[in-house]
């Protein structure tokens, strides 16, 4: 089995990590996707799934393993995932509430902006 290529980029914008990927995501590499997210620090990270081609039920899991690590610290994990993207597929055929995703990069800044001054 040939490995799936991620390549995941770390921008800070306004003092959110914000952690875009471009490829595909499934079992070979999703842990690389899961130690992504937990390596940031910041009370908000937005993880931009806009450029990915692909994924599987590992991308979720790892998503999801992520989310509960930063939940568990206080902190917010919001998913771009635009309308007829593959994320955003995968996501609707999984059943995955609506709750953390947003549909622009735009929309994930202003939510977790939103969060930091209520805090």
């Amino acid at each position: 089995m040939s490995g799936a290529i991620v390549d995941i980029s770390r921008e800070d914008i306004d003092g959110v990590d914000v952690l875009t990927l471009d490829g595909e995501v499934d079992l070979t590499n999703a842990d690389v996707l899961q130690q992504a997210v937990e390596a940031t620090t910041a009370s908000s990270v937005v993880l931009d799934l806009t450029r990915l081609a692909y994924l599987d039920s590992s991308g979720i899991r790892a998503i999801d393993r992520g989310n509960r690590m930063l939940a568990a610290e206080q902190r917010q994990l919001l998913i771009v995932s635009p309308p007829h993207t593959a994320a955003d597929w995968t996501f609707r055929v999984a059943g995955l509430s609506d709750d953390m995703r947003r549909g622009s990069l735009d929309a994930a800044l202003a939510a977790a902006l939103a969060r930091g001054r209520r805090r």
